[in-house]
Parts: structure tokens; sequence; C-alpha cells
């Protein structure tokens, strides 16, 4: 493995899109969603928690523990060159990532999508699916016995949207803001092209020309797991943008564009304070300030 760079952002927005389109490129290696992340987290409390483990002194064996969950990383990606590793988690796992490789030099691509289609999407997929209840469902039921509620676990804290906000909000506070491109659905229907040129750009690659009138799905998840609530499969042929069929009443609607407003206005304006939700005071001026 030559470079590592992980792919994140929110659910239903176009991560499935972009790691098609990057698997055609031969030096780049796109996985569909992967638990590495948990893997190297089980070994590191493995670690921290076995008896045998504890009862050595283990501020002498960091390096050794670093080479260790190094080592699984690099193995089990041996035999790509570029990888693309999806996986939701990684943005409150920079940290970590940093001290396993020894540097911070990792991107993420954060996949955005207007919120409001995010949540219409996951409604929509749910009442497609009626016949079957999702695994969430089966252990929250009274959270799906209404379309109020359901748009209340996806938005509520640690929600379906919400988790992977809070996360992406904690890595800007951290200072990881640079290491973070965003691609939106948008302008990755639209402007396919243009997109992957920043991409390329944003992790240090070449240029690569991109078939967008003939793609073909190549990577796949199975959708049977979840009951078919999220499918992970592409439209073929020319990549094209199309208007959300909308089920939500404007009263949600308006609900969802406030309660993400300031996420939007981050992706869009730029403004992090809005987002980290503080104000930065202003010192005085020593112009300011009464003689005494």
């Amino acid at each position: 493995m030559r470079k590592l760079t992980l792919i994140s952002g929110l659910p239903r927005s176009g991560s499935t899109l972009l790691c098609n389109l990057i698997n055609t490129n031969p030096t780049f290696h796109p996985t569909p969603t992967t638990g590495v992340i948990d893997v190297v987290k089980g070994m590191r409390s493995t670690i921290s928690h076995n008896v045998t483990f504890k009862a050595q002194n283990r501020l002498e064996l960091m390096s050794d523990i670093q080479n260790g969950l190094k080592g699984f990383l690099e193995g089990y990606f041996a035999s790509k060159e570029v990888v693309f590793d999806k996986c939701r988690a990684w943005t409150s796992n920079i940290q970590l990532l940093d001290a396993i490789l020894g540097h911070s030099d990792t991107k993420i691509i954060w996949t955005y999508r207007n919120p409001i289609d995010v949540v219409n999407s996951i409604e929509r997929q749910y009442q497609k699916t009626i016949l079957l209840e999702n695994s969430d469902e089966s252990s929250m039921p009274m959270s799906f016995t209404t379309l109020d509620r359901r748009i209340g676990t996806y938005i509520g804290d640690g929600g379906l949207i919400s988790y992977p906000v809070e996360i992406l909000r904690d890595a800007i506070e951290m200072g990881y803001g640079d290491r973070i491109f965003f691609v939106s659905y948008f302008d990755l229907c639209n402007h396919t092209q243009e997109v992957m040129d920043r991409i390329h750009g944003f992790i240090g690659e070449e240029k690569y020309e991109y078939n967008v009138n003939d793609l073909k799905q190549s990577t796949f998840e199975f959708d049977g797991f979840y009951n078919y609530k999220f499918m992970h499969t592409i439209k073929e042929g020319k990549i094209e943008y199309a208007e959300p069929k909308m089920v939500l009443p404007q009263k949600y609607i308006d609900i969802v564009a406030n309660k993400y407003a300031p996420l939007n206005n981050f992706i869009f304006n730029g403004d992090v304070e809005g987002f980290l939700g503080i104000t930065i005071p202003k010192l005085e001026n020593d112009s300011d300030k009464s003689s005494e």
C-alpha cells in the first residue's frame, strides 16, 4: 500500500457512486464499507484490557503496539497501491490513525448531500420496503411507528444523520479541517470530471480521465443485511443527477433545513464558527481601553 485515503460523510450522499468511479482507475482501490477501523480498535482494546498484556509495562511496548497495528493495516492492503477505505467512523479516528501510521498525511473524502434529500431518501426506501423490518426497528420499534418518530430517529442525537455531522464537527474543532475534502453529490453528478480532478489534486495523485458516460457497477455491498433499507446500487450508464422525488411534508422539510443550516453554511460558505457553535471573542485594542 503506497497511500491510504479515507471515505466518510453523510449516508445516501454518493459514496457508492464515488467508489465505483474510483474503481475504474487501475491505480486506485476503493472498498465497500469496511470494518477495518473496528478491527484496529478491537486489537487496541485487547492490548488495553487483556490480563496478560496488563501484566507487562505497556508503556515500554508502545513501539511494538504501533508496529503491530500498522502491520495489520499495511498487510491487509498489501496488494493494493492507492487505497480508499470507506467507513463513516474514520472521521472520529484520525488521531488514532496518525499515531498508528506515524504521520499525518492521510486525507478524508467527506461526501455531502442536502440533509433534506438524505432524510427523504431514507424515508422513501423505508416506505418501499415496508414489508421488511430493519435492524434498528426491531430493537427500537416505537421509534418507527410514525413519520414524526422516524425522522426524529434519523436526525436526533446520535442518529443516522446526526452522528456523521457530530464527528465532523469534532474533527474540525480538533484542527483536522485542512485534511478533509468535501464532495457534494450534486457536483459529483453534474461536474464529475472536475470533482475527480480536485480529488486527485487534494491527495497528490496525477489526473485521470474518467468515463462518465458508461459507468458500470464494480463495488458491491450486501444490502440484504439491512433488509434492503439502504441500497448501495448505482444507475449504470451516463452519470446524471436526478431531482429527488419528495415524500416529506413541508413541515419536516423545514425542520431538517433548520437543524442542518449550520452544516450547510459551513460546507458552502465556510462558516466555521457557526458550525462549531462558538463565538470567538474579539480582543480589545489598546486604543479602545480607557486611560487610567
